[in-house]
């Protein structure tokens, strides 16, 4: 039977609008992912279970009234089960598992209500002081809908990105990789009843939730850039994170056989092209005038404040809407030296105006396997 235990990341999700986002787990922490660039499917260890569903409050009457704004902004929005991360754990010995993830259920109507753009602070900062209170846990009484992103690297050297539409339900207009949700109803579970903590969950194998998890993954990948899903590699886990409302999604590495040109041609085959309204490539390798340091590094005197490969767990260190890179898209300072593209630099630079919260996380998840890479 799953048990409860101490959230690695808790109280550290802050209240709305605090900060960005959060890096709250890197592949870099753990030996299997410095050795592989990432962690492999059959390294991850799942606990699954109804004590790992979100807690009722009194007030879950205004997730109905936020649930039914929500529509009228998105008609094409429909409420389904999803994944809820209740606590994720790092092991950095050699033995065992590379790290634990412990999983309930909640719903997208929940999500909606409790950790979705647009949830008042007060409400969210009562949410979590209720949850301290009651369950010695801070968020047991959000939906935690797990999310999942993935950096999807092409044959000759670039990582695809696509353009939010208007059409979608959260950070519409700015780019990131392939995402989406793993499925409650891949594994078998389809009513949202199941959403109740007396919920039965056991009939459900750990291992097809954790297959799950990863085959979302290429799901979104060929439903959003029509890639045939045999020229995806299996993904490999390189990171977490949670955005400013607390929102947790994990974050992979996937490669592609095939050319960046030959990707643009699979789009016109994405079943689920709505969801974008535009892509675009960047490089897989940072230029050299984007300036990034090493995690803890310190600026000298007279230099410019880096761009640093944050801390696990510290906040994005600039605040919302702020530009982070040398030469922003718009022009600015000058034209870059490396000749390297506006969105090139965008993405490396982690500019909140062009690239998601998730996706600025997972190019930080790359830097800190990079800058600890093993063999």
């Amino acid at each position: 039977m799953a048990s409860k235990k101490a959230r690695t990341d808790e109280d550290m999700t802050p209240v709305t609008g605090e900060i960005d986002y959060r890096v709250v787990f890197s592949a870099a922490q753990v030996p299997a992912g410095r050795v592989g660039f990432g962690i492999g499917e059959e390294e991850v260890a799942i606990e699954f279970g109804a004590p790992f569903n979100r807690a009722a409050h009194p007030t879950d009457g205004e997730i109905d009234i936020a649930w039914r704004a929500k529509l009228l902004e998105s008609p094409k929005m429909w409420d389904a089960l999803k994944f809820r991360l209740a606590s994720l754990e790092a092991h950095k010995g050699s033995d065992g598992p590379a790290v634990t993830i412990r999983l309930g259920v909640t719903s997208y109507k929940d999500y909606v209500g409790t950790n979705a753009d647009g949830v008042p602070a007060a409400r969210l900062a009562s949410l979590r002081a209720d949850g301290r209170a009651n369950h010695a846990d801070a968020h047991a009484h959000e939906s935690r809908a797990l999310g999942v992103e993935t950096i999807l690297e092409t044959s000759d050297g670039n990582f695809v990105v696509l353009r939010r539409s208007a059409g979608v339900a959260t950070f519409r207009g700015v780019f990131n990789g392939p995402s989406g949700h793993p499925e409650p109803k891949d594994v078998g579970l389809v009513d949202a009843a199941s959403t109740s903590s007396a919920a039965d969950l056991t009939c459900i194998e750990p291992s097809a939730v954790r297959r799950e998890l990863f085959d979302s993954v290429r799901k979104e990948c060929v439903e959003e850039t029509g890639i045939p899903a045999d020229k995806l590699s299996r993904p490999r886990l390189i990171g977490a994170m949670t955005d400013a409302f607390g929102k947790p999604d994990l974050l992979f590495h996937t490669r592609v056989e095939l050319t960046a040109d030959e990707v643009s041609r699979c789009l016109a085959n994405a079943s689920e092209a709505w969801e974008s309204s535009g892509a675009d490539v960047v490089d897989a390798v940072p230029p050299d005038d984007v300036e990034r340091v090493g995690v803890g590094a310190a600026k000298k005197p007279g230099e410019k404040e880096p761009f640093r490969c944050i801390k696990l767990g510290d906040p994005a260190p600039f605040e919302l809407g702020s530009s982070v890179v040398l030469f922003p898209p718009d022009g600015g300072e000058g034209p870059p030296a490396s000749g390297a593209s506006a969105m090139t630099r965008a993405f490396w630079g982690r500019d909140p105006r062009v690239m998601s919260p998730v996706t600025r996380a997972a190019a930080d998840c790359v830097y800190m396997l990079a800058a600890t890479r093993e063999g």
